[in-house]
């Protein structure tokens, strides 16, 4: 993690430790629930090993909202900062290995260390981009563009990943996605 936020910030041993002191480190098996749906969201991951899924389920039907993967930040973004209920479950896909912060922790942090502020900036600023990027791929590129860029992106995803998941994260059928795969 140290080496990670230290890519995008500039921070002493000493902020560091107390960024990291902070937080919980969990270990969690696969298929385990840690967001929930309808709660607000008051924490964010930092996930050191596995993969998470953000899902909605509309009408009974599972929708994946967003993959989480190693060395990067995981939440439900919009709860988090809005403090309303989440709309999104977020789930392990494998065993898993992250560091829990809490919201209101880390805006301590933030008003006392301005290097953490910025972090905090950060990873929201890369939440967003992700997002605007997913949409944008959705609009623009057909299924076969869209499936070859998060290959290209992830390219063991589908070695740790449920076929289903994927199809739901590019919008199509499991069929559709198999077709895909096969040209």
């Amino acid at each position: 993690m140290k080496e990670i936020i230290q890519s995008n910030i500039d921070l002493s041993d000493d902020i560091y430790e107390l960024f990291l002191n902070s937080s919980k480190r969990k270990e969690v098996k696969k298929n385990q629930l840690l967001f929930n749906q309808n709660r607000a969201t008051n924490k964010i991951l930092f996930l050191e090993k596995g993969i998470l899924r953000g899902y909605k389920i509309i009408d009974g039907k599972d929708f994946t909202h967003h993959f989480y993967f190693p060395n990067w930040f995981a939440t439900d973004f919009e709860s988090f900062l809005k403090e309303n209920p989440s709309q999104i479950y977020i789930e392990t896909l494998t065993d898993t290995i992250f560091y829990e912060f809490n919201k209101k922790d880390l805006l301590n942090l933030y008003k006392k260390h301005h290097q953490l502020e910025k972090l905090g900036r950060i990873i929201a600023e890369k939440a967003y981009l992700a997002t605007v990027e997913k949409l944008s791929d959705m609009q623009i590129l057909d299924l076969k563009q869209r499936f070859n860029s998060l290959i290209n992106k992830n390219p063991d995803l589908f070695q740790k990943v449920p076929q289903k998941y994927i199809a739901s994260y590019l919008g199509v059928s499991e069929q559709s996605l198999s077709r895909i795969k096969k040209t």
